[in-house]
This record gives C-alpha cells, structure tokens and sequence, in this order.
C-alpha cells in the first residue's frame, strides 16, 4: 500500500509538472540570449511572469541556472560555438515543437581606440554581436518558416544610430545590427516572421563594468588620453532600470503588429535625435566639446 501511494505521489507529481510546462492559449515558447544578467536576465524575469516558456542561454552556464528555479529553462549557449547554438535550439524544437520569439540580446562592448584595439579583440566583438547573433537566427528560421509565424527581437542600442570616440567596434557591430536585421525583415516577411530592433539607451547593467576590462587593457600605453578622458568626464550616473526595457519588450511581444524599431532608455531619443535634426558635424563637436560648444 504505501509503495502504492507513493507512486501515484510520484506519478501525480509528474502529470503537474507536464501541465505546467504546456504551452497555454496566450503563451509564447521564447528563446532568448544572454540572460544570466542584465536585461537579458530582466526579460526572462518579467516574460516568465507573464506565463510564457522561456529558454536562455548565456556562455555563463552557472550563473544562468537561477531560470530553472524560477520556471525558466537554462541552456549551455556560447553564441559563438555552433554546436552549442544548434543543440539549444534543437532541445527547444524536441519539447515543444516550436519557437515562436527569438530574443537576440547576447552581446557586450569594447572599447579602445581603432589604432590601437588588437585585430584578434575586433572580430571577437563582430563574432559575439554580430555573428553570435546571426548563427542563433540561421538555427532557429527554418522551424519558424515551417510554422509560418514567429517574431526576432534584435537588441541593437542607439549606438547603431550615433557614436562616440573610442568605441568604434561596438558602434560598427551596432550598426551591423542594424542594416542586417533591415535586410532580414524584408527576407522573411512572406513566411509570416517579424523581425523588430530595440535600441536602448544608458541602462544600468554590467555593459559598464564588462566595458573597463578594455578600458584598462589599453588606456595605459595609449596616445589617445584625451579621449579617455572626454569619455569618463561624459558618462552619466544616471541610467534607466533593465526593468523598464523587460517591460518594452513584454509588450512587443504580445502585439500582434509591432514596430520596425523601438527606442527606450536614458539619451537614446535625445542623443539620436540630435544627430538626425542637427547632423555629423553638430554631433561630433558635441563629442569632442559638450554642451557649452554648441
């Protein structure tokens, strides 16, 4: 009898997890990238929340467990490894047949100036932002054309419309992003996929601290002091919450004919838009002058 019992604990256990883990009316099977922190991490919070299937995946396989104890699925995803990409994806496709958003967050920036950045640093920067985020879509675009329906989230920022001194290599994988992900919507249109581009602002995560470990790689022997030091005289305190982009993103994903682009987060409308009404020269000796020099 007891042996009885606990089997149809164990058995009852099972069928209340299997029901949880199905896919109701109104959610979504997400996969995102880049969620063991930051706004990856703040995306995967709030979409969980709202009862959607949420998998992450991040090259920091530890950190990214916290998912699995919050009803989110963690996975091994190294955006620069394809074996990794294509096994993530393929685990995604094997429990529930299908994925319906792709959030391509995964990226960071280097910083140092073009003379001086190693080559080796440069494409490392291109293969995470860039490349990391074209070899998840390529995995993942075949299952949503087969299901004629899905919709890429792109997390550029608004250094893929404006720039600053030293931070060439980010500002050219933000760029990319930009023009790439234009050319894709355009390509997928017809199966019924969306692709839509978020450029956030200054938001408070790690993106600063992952920033110096440049920063202090080469400003030390570097010939270009003066722009380290008009970047660290400009950089604000004051930094828009990865909570208020989760929130964004949340309700993109539930419209159902979403924008091209978005733009949220500390300067981003501000600095974009005076670039856009003022032109390159106005912006660059904002750069180089601040404020007082226009």
């Amino acid at each position: 009898m007891k042996q009885l019992v606990v089997s149809l604990v164990i058995c009852l256990l099972f069928n209340v997890q299997n029901i949880l883990a199905q896919k109701t009316k109104d959610s979504k099977v997400i996969l995102i990238t880049g969620t063991a922190s930051g706004m990856g991490k703040a995306f995967a919070e709030k979409l969980i929340k709202e009862g959607h299937i949420v998998y992450g995946g991040d090259i920091q396989y530890k950190k990214n467990e916290y998912l699995n104890s919050i009803g989110g699925h963690s996975l091994k995803m190294d955006v620069t490894k394809d074996d990794e990409v294509k096994a993530g994806v393929a685990k995604i496709i094997k429990d529930h047949g299908e994925i319906d958003v792709l959030i391509n967050n995964a990226g960071y920036g280097l910083y140092g100036a073009v003379e001086e950045v190693t080559m080796e640093d440069a494409f490392a920067q291109f293969d995470v932002n860039l490349f990391g985020m074209a070899r998840v879509t390529k995995a993942v675009l075949p299952h949503m054309r087969k299901q004629k329906s899905g919709e890429i989230i792109n997390i550029s920022s608004m250094g893929g419309k404006i720039y600053t001194g030293l931070g060439a290599w980010y500002h050219a994988t933000k760029h990319a992003v930009e023009g790439w992900s234009d050319c894709l919507r355009v390509e997928v249109k017809q199966f019924g996929i969306d692709v839509v581009i978020v450029e956030p602002g200054m938001i408070n995560t790690n993106f600063m601290n992952a920033m110096m470990k440049y920063i202090k790689k080469y400003q030390p022997n570097s010939n270009y002091q003066h722009m380290y030091k008009r970047m660290a005289e400009a950089t604000p305190t004051t930094m828009t919450e990865p909570e208020v982009i989760a929130e964004l993103i949340n309700q993109i994903v539930a419209t159902k004919n979403p924008e091209t682009r978005y733009v949220k987060g500390f300067l981003a409308e501000r600095l974009i838009n005076f670039r856009k009404q003022h032109g390159d020269k106005a912006y660059d000796n904002l750069l180089l002058n601040g404020p007082q020099g226009q």
